[in-house]
């Protein structure tokens, strides 16, 4: 049957109203997620975000409701097919390629979090949402033929909830996994073309319409090739964080394979031979076998460098991996590592927090528990409170940590950290894995001092006890995030 005919006089309106609601709910998940890499996953991203999103929402709702009390239906129907045509192009063309980017320069201009997190939302998102939002009221004016605008309006925004609900749901649960964020971000804009063509009166808006998308669709993988970077092996998406594959140079000129996470070079091999490059993973060898154990734990699992190292060792019977992202195991094996991991390995791909709750329940027991999960410029806020490090303190004899942090420990984040690890462990000693970095470094933090000798100069980079001050994180107050962007940003002295 024909769209025009009776019975379905109105079901292009509920389905361009579904498409409004659905697009909306996924702009706000995809970029939060595209945030991530940037400035971690928080609860101030998160409501910065939704703020103004939701901002954008009430100027359009506002503005369409002002304009489809002055027009006839022919150009309300001309207006929505402009405005879903323009959110679609400015979200492919401007919104998701930039929003990362913009992100870090209002950082680097000296802006703290939630202020450079708004002001980016502002400048990408608020103009395509407002003129999305404005579908809903001009879609309730098409549909008011009975004079009752309440009940006009209730049908859309029916329709545009149940579009928002599938929004939220699919594109994290779904779509993500499935096609990674980038690709996700197109089938958004392709629903929102999708819209403006239903609602566009004539045959010639319809062919004008696809072909505008078609330019912007070009036009934005055109810069999007250009700003892969040349020596890129892999890349994808995943809905917990940005995972790079390239080849770089060593200060020897060796090739190194690196594992990027969230902006952060979690791991590395060498090209020729496949052996762990970075010297973080190394001192974690070292200190495994300073106090070999036979079961470890690894939090994060990076690209399973040290959980293959470890199990490579004859005493080490078992090793636990686990990380919130499951992609993380077969990208490694297949685009890092490019060998399958040792039956030793166990992963888990849950949350870190519901991990060690379930391993306590079983009783279960490690000699070393490695936290590799602090990489990126971006860090899990929750993993650096007194109730995760109590948790892990439960499961296992040894602490080791691999902590980014400013190379003089003068920030309020490595003050914090440390002080919040020590509440719990009652020491905390610190070893530089790479002396030579200026102003970031890889530090190695413990819960006891691994070998049995006794620390000597600080020359020659040994463990030593760090005997500073500063505020506990805990679940119910955490700054974790504000700090660790005021370190990342600002250089704070």
């Amino acid at each position: 049957m024909r769209l025009a005919s009776p019975q379905f006089a109105n079901l292009r309106v509920w389905l361009v109203a579904i498409a409004e609601g659905f697009s909306t709910l996924a702009v706000e998940v995809i970029a939060i997620r595209l945030a991530i890499p940037v400035v971690g996953s928080s609860l101030t991203l998160t409501g910065v975000m939704l703020g103004v999103v939701l901002l954008a929402l009430s100027a359009g709702y506002w503005r369409g409701g002002e304009l489809s009390a002055r027009w006839d239906k022919p150009r309300v129907r001309r207006t929505l097919t402009r405005n879903l045509l323009l959110g679609a192009i400015f979200y492919a063309a401007f919104s998701f390629l930039a929003e990362a980017w913009l992100l870090e320069k209002f950082l680097d201009l000296g802006l703290t979090l939630a202020p450079a997190i708004g002001l980016a939302a502002l400048l990408l998102l608020a103009f395509p949402v407002y003129f999305v939002a404005q579908s809903v009221p001009l879609l309730a004016e098409l549909t008011n033929d009975e004079g009752k605008a309440g009940k006009a309006s209730g049908k859309v925004l029916f329709f545009s909830t149940l579009g928002s609900v599938a929004g939220g749901i699919v594109t994290p649960l779904w779509l993500f996994p499935w096609l990674g964020v980038n690709r996700t971000t197109w089938v958004v804009c392709g629903l929102l073309v999708a819209a403006a063509v239903l609602m566009a009166t004539t045959r010639l808006q319809r062919i004008q319409t696809v072909a505008m998308a078609l330019i912007a669709l070009v036009s934005a993988t055109l810069v999007a090739a250009i700003l892969r970077p040349a020596n890129e092996l892999y890349s994808f998406d995943s809905e917990y964080q940005t995972i790079r594959v390239l080849n770089d140079k060593d200060e020897k000129g060796r090739t190194v394979r690196v594992m990027i996470l969230n902006g952060g070079r979690a791991s590395g091999v060498y090209a020729d031979t496949g052996a762990s490059a970075f010297s973080y993973i190394l001192e974690a060898g070292k200190a495994l076998e300073a106090s070999p154990t036979d079961r470890v734990l690894a939090i994060g699992a990076a690209g399973f460098t040290f959980p293959r190292d470890a199990a490579a060792q004859p005493y080490v019977h078992r090793i636990d991996a686990v990380d919130v992202d499951p992609t993380v195991r077969p990208i490694a094996e297949q685009h890092f590592l490019f060998q399958t991991l040792p039956a030793k390995i166990r992963f888990f791909p849950q949350s870190a927090r519901w991990a060690l709750r379930g391993f306590r329940r079983d009783g279960s027991r490690y000699g070393l528990a490695f936290l590799d999960a602090y990489s990126g410029k971006g860090i899990p806020d929750e993993l650096l409170t007194l109730e995760f490090f109590h948790d892990v303190k439960s499961v296992a004899a040894h602490t080791l940590a691999n902590v980014i942090m400013d190379h003089d420990l003068e920030s309020a984040f490595s003050h914090n950290v440390l002080s919040t690890f020590r509440q719990v462990y009652g020491h905390v000693y610190l070893k530089d894995a790479n002396p030579g970095d200026s102003d970031f470094t890889n530090y190695m933090v413990a819960s006891w001092r691994p070998g049995d000798s006794a620390p000597t100069s600080e020359k020659t980079n040994s463990w030593r006890e760090w005997a500073g001050a500063g505020a506990l994180y805990t679940d119910d107050r955490n700054t974790a995030d504000r700090d660790h962007t005021r370190m990342m940003w600002s250089n704070e002295d």
